[in-house]
């Protein structure tokens, strides 16, 4: 147990140090989105490297893959993210915004690009439910299955999920509704400053793990 412990504190030491270095890089102009995505994937390569020190061994994680998920910590994570985006979506109509129109994710045809936005930094809460399922062993990798579709959850560890899963998605309702309030107020300031919609400069989205719409 002292030598996991150890391994788990080494790992997350070294994905701050990787983090904080980014932090010491010149900060992008607002219009230098690709710059902005360079940072954002550096730091997710750091987050993911210490995240899969944390899993357990036996699950085989190794690195975020979602074309389709192979293993269960993808497919778990995989679904989480999916979930969250759909209470992004469904959020950001009950407030009277578009999901589709986003700042940072560019407009791309069928993709809800602010629903995009908005859930890029929620995404660590999946991150550590899906930690607690696998530590705890609420979720173990005889509970999923391999198919030519992907890693799937089965029947009956979908039913263990979705009982854990009303905690976090409280949880993340109420982050998202304090978001979009931000949005809310911030498109309206705009508004009455006369400033041009970010999206309309915002070059397209390129298809890399950062723009992950498809989760």
């Amino acid at each position: 147990m002292g030598s996991q412990t150890l391994r788990f504190g080494q790992a997350l030491t070294s994905a701050r140090r990787q983090l904080r270095g980014l932090g010491d890089t010149p900060e992008p102009r607002p219009d230098a989105v690709e710059a902005l995505r360079g940072l954002e994937g550096a730091g997710a390569a750091a987050y993911i490297e210490g995240f899969a020190e944390l899993l357990p061994a036996r699950l085989h994680f190794n690195g975020r893959k979602r074309r389709p998920p192979r293993d269960p910590a993808n497919a778990l994570l995989s679904l989480g993210y999916t979930l969250l985006h759909a209470e992004a979506v469904l959020a950001l109509y009950g407030a009277g915004l578009d999901p589709f129109i986003g700042f940072y994710h560019a407009f791309d045809f069928g993709r809800e690009s602010l629903a995009c936005d908005l859930v890029e930094p929620l995404r660590v809460e999946v991150d550590q439910h899906a930690l607690m399922l696998f530590r705890s062993e609420k979720l173990r990798p005889e509970d999923f299955s391999s198919t030519q579709s992907g890693c799937l959850l089965g029947k009956a560890g979908r039913a263990r999920f979705y009982a854990e899963w009303e905690a976090p998605a409280a949880r993340l309702r109420k982050l998202l509704a304090e978001s979009i309030s931000d949005v809310a107020n911030a498109i309206s300031a705009a508004g009455a400053a006369g400033a041009p919609c970010p999206a309309d400069s915002t070059a397209p989205a390129t298809d890399t793990e950062v723009d992950d719409d498809d989760f």
